[in-house]
């Protein structure tokens, strides 16, 4: 209804009450019947809309639905961007940072990331071509941003990580999540061959927690010598697996 017509139907009332009677009150319901006042409710429409609507825990269960393939949708993103890697020996997606929740709680990545230093172009690392945070580098004209070397490190951590927890399950190891991350930031420097020749006795059995630690901090030296980095890394990581972070 226009306003002009809403207008034309308000004056009709008006003057249906002025002229009163029977009439008057004819001319009233006419005009109100006009601009829709007194019609009858349709009750069945409402008892169909009611019918077709979904029930509210269907509607609840369907909300719930749409979160979980909201959630989904968002881990495949994330993997697709390598935010996200299968553990190889949990089996599940795992971060690459881990923040352990304990009075040993601290950053890996940036306990790792402390000695590494960033640099955005390719360098030398005694024999190696090293990038970013220590990452291997591809060639000696690759440069990095910053953002991408966070993410190769990250990458590189969950691998050192990996090797670390295979060996604890396989070997029975006991160890607590701040000297997992300790033989991960070792792992992460040195490579997993030298982890492995750190666990094994000279013997070939394996080494208890006591004598790693006292083979930790001979792993400092670099091209035949001793770095002063290298040892203050190793000492690190030494206090680190003894007594977690400070």
């Amino acid at each position: 209804m226009s306003e002009l017509d809403y207008q034309i139907n308000y004056a009709g009332m008006v003057d249906a009450l002025q002229i009163g009677g029977v009439e008057g009150a004819q001319a009233f319901k006419s005009s109100r019947t006009s601009r829709g006042l007194g019609t009858p409710l349709d009750t069945e429409k409402y008892v169909r809309d009611k019918e077709d609507r979904p029930s509210l825990q269907k509607r609840i269960l369907d909300s719930m639905d749409n979160v979980q393939k909201e959630n989904e949708s968002m881990a495949e993103k994330m993997k697709a961007l390598k935010l996200f890697e299968k553990d190889s020996v949990t089996e599940d997606l795992e971060p690459y940072m881990r923040d352990p929740n304990m009075k040993t709680s601290g950053d890996i990545a940036k306990f790792i990331a402390e000695f590494e230093k960033f640099s955005p172009k390719a360098y030398d690392d005694y024999g190696r071509l090293s990038i970013g945070y220590g990452t291997e580098a591809s060639n000696i004209n690759q440069t990095m941003t910053k953002e991408e070397a966070l993410i190769a490190m990250n990458k590189n951590i969950v691998k050192a990580r990996n090797i670390v927890l295979k060996a604890k399950k396989q070997h029975g190891y006991d160890w607590t999540q701040n000297q997992i991350d300790a033989l991960t930031s070792f792992t992460y420097n040195v490579g997993g061959g030298n982890f492995k020749r750190l666990i094994t006795g000279d013997e070939g059995g394996m080494r208890g927690d006591e004598e790693i630690a006292l083979m930790i901090t001979e792993y400092n030296t670099a091209g035949g010598k001793v770095l002063p980095g290298l040892t203050k890394r190793r000492e690190a990581e030494l206090k680190l697996f003894e007594e977690g972070y400070s």
